[in-house]
Formats: structure tokens, sequence, C-alpha cells
């Protein structure tokens, strides 16, 4: 025991020497140390340790001629491009980047000179869930600081530019009590920003301005808009029917914003998508689609012509193509209820709501009724990032522990934090994942 003790403590001691004489010239563009990038050479990949680890791991790679200019040195993890702390020539002190796959291959490249390491490294996504206010068993909406608010029943969420969370929130009653809410967990407070909208507010969605909020009313012609420039004072609009086009709408759960157009989109439960322009209100119906389902909506980050539909009565989720009209079946099956992850068309949802896309492209949304938050990758493979299937709870923690009650609403912020609102324990939880 003594002798193993001693081999780790002799390990210990060499990385942190290393790290130690990595780091002694950060700032420096060139390295105090090693020999500079000799191109008749080639560049030799040998090791590098540890050789697991999860985002912003500090890893040390070995080899020769890395040379000494850190302006002239890549390293990758598969696609994804790692910071490099430092150099020595025969040693990198890198930074594993955000999320570059489970199994990764790592490669330098100096000059025109590119070489991959033979083992791979094991990436390790860390996932935990936190409250960031409310608490089970309210009934009324409390503002004020984050530790002091409260709410009933938590349904959807948006983000602005500023870090702003807007929270629609559903009284006891249907059509009364709902109530819109806007809090800054930076500045630790929370305020009521519609008292009353008469009726219950769906999915909101920011303008491409980052500053302007569209909120939909459940029933009917009506919304809400909501901006920075005028101090978040609330505006109701109504639908104005484009020259020759009618509108008949019964319910309507979502806005989108389209960057490809500049159109605010929404899909009626009878079936009618339709858009509006954002300045005038005149809209008209552009498709009929699948009647009979509440439906939450989310453009595609990396093609804005791609409107995807969680159609949460039918616990599937569709593509609609608003250039060639295309409706396609995404994920999912049409009225099979289940929790499977797997292949996207193979996979099984059980009321899907509200989604967002991350900056990888990679679809989160709440799966209501199995109590989860399920995300799809762009290459359609789908998997539970938290929460118990079919169990619901309140539990924060990591993926073995932590419970939910109806998820609702999901947003991400500019740094990749997800909130979720957690509809029956009347709270906003907090996703980092990593």
């Amino acid at each position: 025991m003594r002798n193993l003790n001693g081999i780790k403590q002799k390990a210990i001691f060499s990385v942190g020497f290393i790290l130690l004489v990595l780091t002694s010239c950060i700032g420096e563009k060139e390295s105090l140390m090693g020999d500079p990038y000799n191109p008749k050479l080639p560049v030799i990949a040998e090791s590098f340790y540890p050789d697991s680890g999860g985002l912003a791991t500090k890893v040390i790679l070995n080899g020769s001629n890395f040379g000494t200019d850190l302006n002239k040195i890549k390293v990758y993890f598969n696609n994804k491009q790692a910071a490099i702390v430092n150099t020595v020539g025969s040693k990198l002190y890198v930074i594993t980047p955000k999320q570059p796959g489970d199994t990764c291959t790592l490669s330098v490249v100096v000059g025109n000179d590119s070489v991959t390491f033979e083992h791979k490294f094991v990436y390790h996504i860390r996932t935990t869930v936190s409250t960031l206010c409310g608490k089970p068993g309210t009934t009324e909406v409390v503002v004020g600081t984050l530790a002091e608010t409260e709410f009933p029943t938590i349904t959807y969420l948006a983000i602005d530019d500023e870090d702003n969370l807007f929270v629609c929130s559903r009284g006891s009653g249907y059509y009364d009590g709902n109530k819109f809410v806007m809090l800054n967990e930076k500045k630790d407070m929370s305020t009521i920003l519609i008292s009353n909208t008469g009726a219950p507010v769906n999915q909101p969605c920011m303008l491409d301005d980052g500053k302007t909020v569209y909120l939909p009313l459940d029933n009917g012609t009506g919304f809400w808009t909501l901006s920075s420039e005028n101090m978040w004072k609330p505006r109701r609009r109504d639908f104005v029917p484009a020259l020759g086009s009618t509108i008949q709408i019964d319910y309507k759960h979502a806005f989108a914003m389209c960057k490809l157009d500049g159109y605010m989109y929404t899909r009626a439960k009878n079936g009618s998508l339709m858009r509006m322009d954002p300045k005038t209100s005149e809209t008209e119906v552009i498709g009929n689609l699948m009647a009979g389902s509440d439906s939450y909506l989310q453009f595609s980050l990396t093609d804005p012509s791609i409107l995807y539909l969680a159609y949460t009565n039918k616990h599937c989720i569709y593509t609609y193509n608003i250039l060639t009209k295309e409706h396609l079946l995404y994920a999912g099956s049409p009225n099979v209820a289940g929790s499977i992850d797997g292949e996207r068309l193979d996979a099984e949802f059980n009321e899907p709501r509200q989604m967002l896309f991350d900056s990888d492209g990679t679809m989160y949304l709440a799966d209501t009724k199995n109590h989860t938050i399920r995300k799809i990758t762009s290459d359609g493979m789908v998997s539970t990032v938290i929460g118990q299937p079919g169990v619901s709870g309140y539990v924060d923690g990591n993926p073995d522990d932590a419970l939910f009650n109806e998820p609702f609403g999901v947003t991400i912020s500019k740094d990749g934090t997800i909130y979720i609102g957690d509809a029956q324990n009347h709270c906003i939880r907090k996703l980092a994942v990593e």
C-alpha cells in the first residue's frame, strides 16, 4: 500500500510539475522553452494524459516537433478545436472543447503538417439540474428576489439577449389568473409584466432583434407584444387578414420566428399554418397540416427553411419545409405514446411540448408525460438527458437522481444553460449540460 501511495504521489507530482512548467509562460505568444517547429522534420504524436474527461479538462499531449509558436499550432478533438494554453515543443497543454463527441480522435496541426494520436479520448458529458426559483405546492404568483419568487403552474419560457427569462404562469382557473412574468438571475429579481393575460398564454417567441417578445393567446386571433424599448409595456394585438385571405383559428399554441423571411409562424389546432408580418400583423394561411392536436414550433438553426412541430396529442414531431411545402414525420410514432430512445423514427414520446436548439444543432424538448427532458442530435439519435421516464417527483441532481413533474417549457441562454418550466412542481429548473 505504501508503494502504491508513493507511485500515486510521484505521478501527481510529475503532472503538477509539467503543468507548472507549461503554464509558466501563459500570455506569451511564443514559449520560452523548447525547440521551434522544423518543417523538414515530421511532427510526431506519442501519447496524452488523461485519456478521458469532460468540458475544460486539462490534457497534456506528448510528442515532438510541435514547435513553440502558439499561433501556428491547432489541436482538435474530432472536429472541434481545443484551446491551447502553452507548448514546450515536445508537450502541449490544451483544454477540451465542449461536447466534441463521446469518443474523440485527437489531432495536431502545425503549419502544413497534421498528425493524429493512435488512442482515443473518451468524453463524458456532465449533466445536473438545480432549482432556480419556485417550490412545489404554491398557488399564487409572488415576485421579488428569486428566493421569494413563487408560481402556480409554470408552462412555457423564452429568453432575450440580456438574459431576461420570460415565464408563462397559468392560474387555478383556465381563463383566470394567467400571468406573464420576467425574471433575471444576475439581478436576482422577478416582476409581473402582465397581471391578467385574459386567456392562457402559450409558447412565447423572441423577435430576431433579441429584445421583443411575442406571446400567443390560446384561442382566437389575439396575442401580446412586449419590448425593452418601451420598458416592457404590454400591447394587445390581433391578426389582420392579408388581402384575399380568410383566417379561421380555434386554438394556437406557439409562435416561431423565421430568420429566412422575417415572418412569425403559428399553427392552429384545426391544422391551419399561418405566417404573420410582425410589423403590420397581416396574416395569411399558407398550408393545412395535421389537425386535432396542440403543437409547439421551432425553426432549425442550421436550415431556417425547416419548421419543427411537436404534435403533443399525437406524441410525435414533424418537419415542414416552408419552401417545398413538404410535411414529414421526423421523430416518434403518430398516436403511439411511450418512452424509447434510439433512432428518431424508432423513438417514442409522451406529449412532447416546447423545443429548443443549441449551437450544435441538437434539439432538446420537454417530454411532458414522461417527466423527462429528451434530446435529438443532428444525426437523428434520441436520448433521455435527465429525469426518469414515467416517474414524477421533485429531486435536483444528476441524471440518476433528478425528477420532474410534467415539464412543459424549455429555453436556452447564450452560454448554453437550459431553463425548464417544471409545470406541476411550480418551479423553474436549471439544467447544466456539462
